[in-house]
């Protein structure tokens, strides 16, 4: 009987469910293939039209999930480098509808079903900003805040910076700068999760299902260097530049991918109102399955929204 995973239980909801979940796709206007990227690799023509006809094609798909007793408030979720809308997010979408928060949660450039064009800074914040007017075009929608996962922080931190109609922010494990990823910061990071709080994460479901997910994440197509694009977004000026809305950075105190120094320079560099939220022992890829800390984040999020007009 093949495994069946958190993630696919939360997604298919029984006719009872305190909440439904629909599949959406959303206009990609303004993404594509650079021409410097084809010049780069010297792609025949014809293959070069048919990536410039796929991309023109192209829609974005994403998740909404909407609590049965929804007023308004909505959270946009954006996953990180080589991640998809979906793996491993379970806890934190439960954490989010307990809390009466929709949730959007979508593929970024080149990354789960939306590859068909790269993932370079234009495509990421192009599609930021389709997500953002999709959104607020919902009827029902009347306060979002965006949420963002590892480099899907930074892409969360330029909407709410370019985008006054963003309430308030909260990034997980987000870089301000990326290190090398070396075979011993990899061993690393594996090390931490045999930690005894990563390893209590088993409770939720098995060993066997936990890799189904991790199969799960197909990688990225990436048509700019990752360590580049982290670097251009300029996190630190990003996150001084939203002013006096929320923000909350939450980081795993075991992080060896992204230091947990990331998160600290960003809400030092932040202005009032900024909140910090350590996971401890948490590694990069953990941090969001903490049920203590992505309770509080959920809370966090509903208070700062529920107490907007």
């Amino acid at each position: 009987m093949p495994v069946r995973t958190r993630t696919e239980r939360l997604l298919n909801p029984t006719a009872d469910a305190p909440y439904s979940v629909e599949t959406v796709c959303i206009p990609a206007t303004g993404v594509g293939v650079p021409q410097a990227l084809i010049d780069q690799f010297k792609l025949p023509t014809e293959q070069a039209q048919r990536l410039h006809q796929r991309a023109s094609e192209a829609r974005q798909p994403a998740t909404l999930l909407t609590p049965r007793s929804w007023r308004g408030d909505t959270i946009l979720l954006i996953p990180g480098a080589g991640d998809n809308r979906h793996a491993f997010k379970w806890l934190l979408f439960g954490k989010l509808l307990e809390q009466n928060l929709a949730v959007l949660t979508v593929d970024p450039p080149g990354h789960g079903e939306f590859n068909t064009v790269p993932c370079t800074v234009n495509n990421a914040q192009t599609a930021a900003h389709n997500w953002s007017d999709w959104l607020h075009a919902q009827t029902g929608v009347k306060r979002v805040a965006a949420v963002g996962i590892s480099f899907g922080g930074c892409q969360a931190a330029y909407l709410t910076h370019t985008d006054e109609r963003i309430r308030a922010l909260a990034t997980i494990s987000t870089p301000v700068v990326l290190p090398s990823v070396t075979r011993w910061v990899i061993a690393r990071e594996s090390l931490t999760l045999m930690m005894p709080r990563n390893l209590s994460l088993l409770r939720y479901q098995s060993a066997r299902a936990m890799w189904r997910e991790w199969r799960g994440m197909a990688g990225a197509w990436f048509g700019e260097g990752l360590y580049d694009m982290i670097a251009r977004f300029d996190m630190l000026g990003t996150v001084r530049a939203i002013g006096a809305r929320p923000t909350m950075f939450v980081h795993g105190t075991r992080d060896v991918a992204v230091p947990p120094a990331n998160t600290q320079h960003m809400f030092d560099a932040a202005l009032p109102e900024r909140d910090i939220l350590w996971v401890p022992s948490a590694s990069h890829l953990s941090a969001v399955l903490h049920d203590r800390e992505m309770t509080r984040l959920a809370g966090w999020l509903a208070t700062r929204l529920s107490s907007m007009t």
